[in-house]
């Protein structure tokens, strides 16, 4: 795999005993630039091998594709003396306010362009979603700048590129500090939260986790609070853990309803469907502190499902398809609709078979194939009824 190519950066600050400090300075908007900047081997090509290779990036052809890429090698072109290279320049051009023009308040083609970067992350075509996440956020200059926290990830975990934590952290803090986004805070929090050794220069800490996950919506200098952060803080509290002191915090299903309330509120465009999930069951199963109720559990099984952006991939989902197909049929907290809960077992068996087929499992293959398993046998049921 060809290696990505990058502009010096301005590195975090090492602290003392080599791991990677947080507090270090953010990067301005065009330091982030010229940091990720793209550089193209031209190797003595000439101006219409130069556009060979834009074309072979624009389309794809026995390469990633890759607009950014493109555009550096018609601009190389251009330089070279190549008459087509400005039809080219401008052919992106078009193909940009095209997609642009189709993505209303950052929603429409270009999310759903950013999203085939995410699916091809779990099919384990790395190549591919570094050069979608790279597009989305400096060809497309998508305004929800998600593709820069993707290019944060893959470089976190050496996926489609090098691995490098202070590029992955100097972005996370980037995304906190000067774009004031909650998720970035959420991504710091991450890192703590994995074992020692997972990201080399962090040391695992559940309590910086934790403190991460609370800034992530909590911070009164954030532009846009996040609805993970929140999410991942109420996990912690769902389950108990440990404090780096080595004392122990008991589950708290109190604090964790609150923290999944806020997820699922989300952030005016769309929320936590996995929270939506969780706060399903903690209403029809009960938990301390939590009282029993099934119209509860079923108006939030729904909510988990109800973003159209929602995929079957996401956690939790599985499990809300086949929960609402349960609640359908035996008539829980609304009146019994066969019809319904077959629909919905359906969308639980598809979606635990798209799990199921990715490389990285986000779900976790055990859960899925429970799912399946459960749905293929509740349809198999209501067939024979």
């Amino acid at each position: 795999m060809k290696k990505m190519i990058f502009a010096g950066m301005m590195a975090a600050v090492l602290a003392a005993g080599g791991g990677v400090s947080v507090n270090a300075q953010a990067l301005t908007m065009e330091e982030l630039k010229e940091s990720l900047a793209l550089k193209i081997d031209t190797n003595g090509l000439s101006g219409e091998e130069l556009m060979e290779k834009g074309l072979q990036y624009e389309n794809g052809e026995s390469i990633v594709q890759w607009y950014a890429m493109a555009k550096a090698y018609y601009e190389a072109a251009k330089e070279a003396g190549n008459e087509e290279a400005d039809a080219a320049l401008e052919g992106l051009d078009v193909l940009k306010k095209e997609i642009m023009d189709n993505s209303p308040d950052g929603q429409g083609d270009v999310f759903e362009f950013f999203r085939t970067g995410v699916t091809a992350g779990q099919e384990g075509d790395y190549e591919k979603a570094y050069a979608i996440s790279y597009d989305d956020a400096f060809f497309f200059e998508d305004p929800l700048y998600r593709g820069i926290g993707n290019l944060g990830d893959l470089l976190r975990d050496g996926n489609g590129v090098e691995q490098d934590i202070e590029k992955a952290v100097s972005i996370y803090e980037f995304n906190a500090e000067v774009l004031g986004k909650g998720n970035g805070y959420t991504s710091l929090g991450l890192l703590y939260s994995a074992e020692d050794g997972t990201y080399p220069g962090i040391e695992h800490s559940t309590d910086k986790a934790m403190e991460y996950f609370l800034k992530s919506y909590q911070d009164e200098s954030l532009e846009e609070t996040d609805f993970k952060g929140p999410r991942y803080a109420a996990d912690l509290f769902d389950e108990g853990y440990d404090h780096d002191d080595g004392t122990h915090e008991n589950p708290d299903y109190v604090k964790a309803e609150e923290g999944y309330l806020v997820a699922s509120e989300g952030n005016g465009r769309t929320f936590d469907g996995t929270a939506c999930y969780k706060l399903g069951t903690y209403y029809e199963e009960g938990r301390d502190g939590i009282e029993q109720n099934d119209e509860k559990a079923l108006e939030f099984y729904l909510k988990a499902v109800s973003d159209e952006n929602v995929h079957g991939t996401m956690l939790g989902i599985p499990q809300t398809y086949l929960a609402l197909g349960r609640f359908y049929e035996n008539g829980i907290g609304v009146e019994a609709n066969e019809k319904t809960a077959y629909e919905y077992y359906t969308k639980a068996l598809e979606a635990a078979d798209e799990n199921l087929a990715l490389v990285e499992n986000a779900a976790g293959n055990q859960v899925a194939q429970e799912v399946y398993d459960q749905a293929q046998e509740a349809l198999n049921r209501l067939e024979a009824e």
